[in-house]
């Protein structure tokens, strides 16, 4: 990562919700409504991570606790003008981190087929294929499921 990125993540703060739903809606097809990035960082709190940048919103991670010793990765949003930087590893790095200090076992996600940069990103982290859910977005584009075991992750910085 450039060292001119000052970069840092931290939990969620209230006054994020702008500038994350802005994050969201120039990310995704079909974007989470505001309430909904709202009702995530409730949920799990210590699972919903923001990247920030001098200060500054970049991006966001959040994850679901399951039963089970799962969880499941619910949202990874980077500003474009952040992309390709390593917000977005160093985010999902900062959650596995989390998570395998909670006493998780396994992380589950779901990505666009279509999404090749976020595969690679989550193939690089370990996260394997594990099946397809067909038809999973609202445009009709299928899901690809990935996994990552946690006990047997070991994070290089």
């Amino acid at each position: 990562m450039p060292s001119t990125l000052n970069l840092k993540i931290r939990g969620f703060k209230k006054g994020d919700l702008a500038e994350l739903s802005s994050i969201e809606r120039t990310s995704f097809k079909d974007p989470y409504p505001s309430t909904l990035i709202l009702t995530l960082s409730r949920l799990s709190p210590e699972y919903f991570l923001v990247a920030e940048v001098s200060g500054k919103p970049a991006g966001y991670i959040s994850a679901l606790a399951r039963f089970g010793g799962a969880a499941h990765l619910v949202s990874l949003a980077v500003h474009p003008r952040y992309r390709k930087l390593g917000v977005a590893k160093s985010l999902v790095k900062a959650l596995i981190r989390k998570l395998k200090a909670g006493g998780f076992a396994k992380l589950t996600l779901e990505v666009r087929v279509s999404n090749k940069p976020a595969m690679a990103l989550y193939q690089s982290l370990g996260f394997k294929p594990s099946g397809k859910l067909p038809s999973y977005y609202e445009d009709g584009e299928d899901a690809q499921v990935m996994v990552l075991n946690l006990s047997n992750t070991s994070l290089k910085t």
